[in-house]
């Protein structure tokens, strides 16, 4: 039932937009929304088409979006064996408003908004029409979900594109709740504004929501409910959207309601996950599915696949690899099996990523995780730490830590603060490698980038980036400046 998102965008919505040369001519191709969305199946099929325009993993020989983007910046990647230049702009921390990233990263999000801003538009018109309790109980779940999204994704771009997340007034991004015109334009709304605007997002999302999912199996198999956001996808949002707001008594509270839902992978579980995408494993929580002609998440790193005879273009670093020991399944997941491994930072060490090398689905496919409960473990740790309860911290570190460990470790103890949130941003490193989230994580803690000699030897590139450093934001795209003479670009650019 995965193949439910391979559906055509093309035909769901762009349609629904006139040319811009003959913007009050009817053509005959166009397919008006009044008569796209009629019934709750027809909502439906606009929620499939959201879901599919969401895609952190596109792109591939060196380009792409937020999943690449975070480990290539920063300090999870070398160059590869079968390299001819691939991101070496983007690894030599040079990014600007014309670079690929940015403006993938920008366009798609906004995308994703503008597909749900019409789904709901048009669920505005259907809802008052509908005549019984069942389509109304879908109808809701249905919006909760666009909303949801939308919430999300406003969130993403936040992320990528404030300066500050503890500044409210800072520049943040457009906040986009409706379908706007074709030549319309719009300033940045205040970080505490799009803060504002994704909670309430979310919190109707989840009130509409309710704690099950009652309408699911109108529209998929029940055992495909990973790949739709449901009560638990929505908590999970709002889980990280806490914590990046620094409210953190909300986000540890929803962390800790998670993890009794979804235990935490152990051993060949924790393997299975990615190396089958074995979606009974009640670690995920949310996560988008993928089938043959979707992304292929290994072509972000390599030409033709994982393994030495994949033509990687890029491999793991050698500092993320010297973190990784023979005790912990990690390992197993992250380092492929055709690797070789010289000695200790040595240049013919080839480092291959294994944690994309395909699935049951098909040789390199790989559905991407978006959240797991081991997210939430280390929400939980980072919340207490910052209450001042180290202990309690160091076993929530201890309790990830006993699921990755082939034998368990004693828990560790923090003198301070600073090397709990240190211990956590160590487990993240190793927890979510290759899955979009190195670069957040830095920005966020306010953490520099430390590469090691012969990682960024690899590329002949800057070691180091300064915490606070501008380019921890990214530039507005100029597709968005020059259409846009509202806005403001962001400091550096």
């Amino acid at each position: 039932m995965k193949n439910i998102f391979r559906i055509s965008l093309l035909a769901l919505f762009v349609g629904m937009v006139s040319c811009e040369d003959a913007t009050d001519i009817i053509q005959e191709s166009e397919l008006s929304e009044d008569i796209a969305y009629q019934t709750v199946d027809d909502l439906r099929s606009g929620l499939i088409g959201v879901y599919a325009a969401y895609s952190p993993d596109a792109g591939g020989n060196g380009s792409g979006d937020s999943v690449l983007f975070n480990d290539l910046f920063t300090d999870n990647i070398k160059k590869g064996a079968s390299s001819s230049g691939q991101g070496n702009t983007v690894y030599s921390f040079i990014v600007q408003p014309g670079t690929g990233f940015p403006n993938s990263i920008w366009n798609s999000r906004y995308a994703v908004i503008n597909f749900a801003n019409r789904v709901l538009r048009a669920w505005d018109r259907i809802y008052p029409t509908l005549e019984t309790e069942d389509d109304r109980e879908a109808a809701q779940e249905i919006k909760a979900q666009l909303l949801a999204m939308r919430g999300f994704m406003h969130f993403e771009l936040l992320q990528y594109f404030a300066p500050s997340y503890t500044d409210l007034s800072q520049p943040g991004v457009i906040i986009m709740d409706f379908v706007p015109e074709l030549q319309q334009v719009f300033p940045r709304s205040t970080v505490g504004e799009v803060f504002a605007f994704v909670d309430n997002d979310l919190e109707e999302a989840a009130t509409l929501m309710g704690g099950t999912f009652d309408s699911f199996g109108a529209y998929a198999a029940e055992e495909d409910i990973l790949y739709f956001v449901g009560p638990d996808a929505i908590k999970a949002m709002q889980a990280r959207v806490a914590l990046f707001e620094g409210n953190y008594t909300v986000a540890q509270t929803l962390a800790v309601e998670l993890m009794q839902g979804h235990n935490l992978a152990v051993g060949q579980a924790y393997v299975d996950m990615f190396l089958s995408d074995d979606a009974s494993i009640e670690e995920q929580i949310w996560t988008l599915s993928r089938r043959i002609g979707d992304n292929r998440i290994v072509a972000l790193y390599a030409a033709n696949g994982s393994g030495e005879n994949g033509s990687p273009f890029f491999e793991i670093s050698n500092s993320l690899f010297n973190l990784l020991s023979n005790n912990d399944v990690r390992r197993v997941v992250l380092v492929e099996g055709s690797s070789t491994f010289v000695g200790v930072d040595s240049p013919n060490n080839m480092l291959l990523i294994g944690k994309y090398q395909g699935s049951t689905d098909g040789a390199q496919i790989n559905d991407l995780k978006i959240f797991r409960s081991s997210e939430m473990v280390l929400i939980k740790a980072e919340c207490e730490a910052r209450a001042g309860n180290l202990t309690a911290a160091a076993n929530s570190i201890k309790t990830l830590r006993d699921a990755r460990y082939v034998n368990p470790a004693p828990a560790p103890v923090y003198a301070n603060l600073d090397a709990a949130l240190n211990d956590v941003l160590l487990e993240r490193r190793l927890e979510f490698a290759f899955e979009g989230h190195r670069y957040l994580d830095l920005k966020r803690l306010n953490r520099a980038i430390n590469r090691n000699d012969a990682d960024c030897g690899s590329f002949s590139a800057p070691c180091g980036l300064n915490a606070g450093d501008y380019r921890f934001t990214l530039p507005i795209p100029n597709s968005e400046i020059s259409a846009n003479p509202t806005i403001q670009q962001n400091p550096g650019y």
